[in-house]
C-alpha cells in the first residue's frame, strides 16, 4: 500500500512538473511574443534570448511596422555614444514582440535595413524592397553610314522585391522559390505532393500558403519571454 502511494505520488509530481515545462514555452506564431532586444545569431531566436536588451540600448532608428520595416542609423548602450555597435554583427533586432532581420546596409541613406518576420513559426517567411542598378548602352547612329557615332552608358535604378524564408531551428536563410520550398518541405509529404501536382506558376502562387499549413503541423516551441 505504501508503494502504490508513492508511485502516485511521484505520477502527480511528474504531470505537474510536464504541465509546468508546457506552461514555460509555446509554439512560435503570429501571436508569440519575442524578447526585444540584439539578436548576433538568427537560430538564437528559437531560445528568446536576446543578446542585449533594447531597455539598456539607446541610438537613432525608425519603425515602419505596417510595412514590416526598421532602419537603423546607429545604435549604442545608453550613456556611451562613444561605444557604437557594429550592425554588421547584428542578425536581428526584435522591436515589439516582432524580429526585423538584417538585410543590407544603404550607403547612399547611411542606414541598415531589418526587415520583420510576417510569417513566424518553424518557417518565417519576410520580404524587402532593394534598388538595384541596370546599366544601359544607348546609341545614337548616323543615318547615311548606320554606324553609331557617340554611345552612353546610362545607369537606371530599378526597384525589387526580395523574397526569403528563414529555417528558423538552425538559422539559415534561404530565397523563398519553389525548388527550396520542395526540399524545406520534405517532411510533409501531403503538401510537397499538392504543390507537384500544379503548375509551376500555381505551384509558386500557393507557396506562402503551404508554408502556413506547415508551420501548423510542424509546431516549434520557445520559451516565453520574462
Amino acid at each position: 500500500m505504501i508503494r502504490r502511494v508513492s508511485l502516485c505520488y511521484l505520477g502527480v509530481i511528474g504531470c505537474v512538473l510536464w504541465l509546468s515545462a508546457q506552461q514555460d514555452s509555446l509554439p512560435i506564431n503570429r501571436d508569440f511574443v519575442f524578447a526585444d532586444g540584439i539578436y548576433e545569431d538568427l537560430a538564437a531566436l528559437q531560445t528568446n534570448r536576446p543578446d542585449r536588451s533594447m531597455r539598456t540600448l539607446d541610438g537613432r532608428m525608425v519603425l515602419l511596422q505596417e510595412d514590416y520595416m526598421l532602419k537603423v542609423e546607429e545604435l549604442h548602450p545608453k550613456g556611451r555614444p562613444d561605444l557604437a555597435l557594429d550592425l554588421e554583427e547584428i542578425a536581428a533586432i526584435t522591436v515589439n514582440g516582432v524580429p526585423y532581420i538584417r538585410t543590407y546596409h544603404d550607403s547612399i541613406r547611411g542606414f541598415t535595413e531589418f526587415a520583420g518576420l510576417r510569417v513566424r513559426g518553424r518557417l518565417c517567411y519576410y520580404s524587402y524592397e532593394k534598388t538595384e542598378l541596370d546599366s544601359v548602352l544607348i546609341q545614337a547612329f548616323n543615318p547615311i553610314t548606320g554606324r553609331p557615332f557617340r554611345q552612353q552608358m546610362v545607369v537606371n535604378p530599378r526597384l525589387v522585391q526580395v523574397e526569403k524564408v528563414l529555417d528558423l531551428e538552425n538559422g539559415i536563410v534561404w530565397p523563398f522559390t519553389l525548388p527550396v520550398m520542395l526540399d524545406l518541405l520534405a517532411n510533409d509529404e501531403a503538401l510537397v505532393q499538392s504543390l507537384q501536382n500544379l503548375q509551376p506558376a500555381e505551384a509558386e502562387a500557393r507557396l506562402q500558403r503551404c508554408l502556413l499549413i506547415y508551420d501548423d503541423r510542424h509546431p516549434l516551441l520557445a520559451p516565453v519571454g520574462e
